[in-house]
């Protein structure tokens, strides 16, 4: 564990972190302490605690929002993959009653061609063996 100072609305905290994530931390601290100091701006010097807590309040309503739209996105994404599947499916049973007709094409014309063969068989004179003369 890393211990590393932040600063929040101008003020100086330890902490602790995980190895590794001293930059990610100080840059949470960063953000949080923006939302502060915008609050504090907008309705002046309410107090250390309130406007701790008023930034808190408006970073969870901010992730609320973002959770939401991130269930709408999994929602649509899941409705896409849905439909994929759907046209997949679609697909494959086109392409195997396309090869049964090709099948059923294909022997209906040898069965042409042999009709054809035997027909043209038939019609021929009989040969005359040359060997009696």
């Amino acid at each position: 564990m890393s211990e590393i100072n932040v600063e929040i609305d101008g003020r100086k905290y330890r902490m602790a972190c995980e190895d590794g994530q001293e930059a990610h931390v100080r840059d949470l601290a960063t953000r949080f302490s923006n939302y502060v100091e915008g609050l504090k701006g907008e309705f002046g010097e309410a107090g250390d605690t309130r406007l701790t807590v008023m930034a808190a309040l408006t970073v969870m309503d901010d992730l609320t929002g973002v959770q939401k739209e991130l269930a709408a996105a999994k929602d649509a994404l899941d409705q896409l993959a849905h439909k994929s599947n759907k046209l997949v499916q679609e697909r494959d049973t086109l392409e195997e009653d396309f090869a049964k007709q090709i099948i059923m094409v294909s022997e209906r014309v040898e069965l042409l061609v042999a009709q054809l063969e035997n027909a043209s068989r038939q019609d021929e004179p009989p040969q005359l063996d040359q060997a009696k003369g």
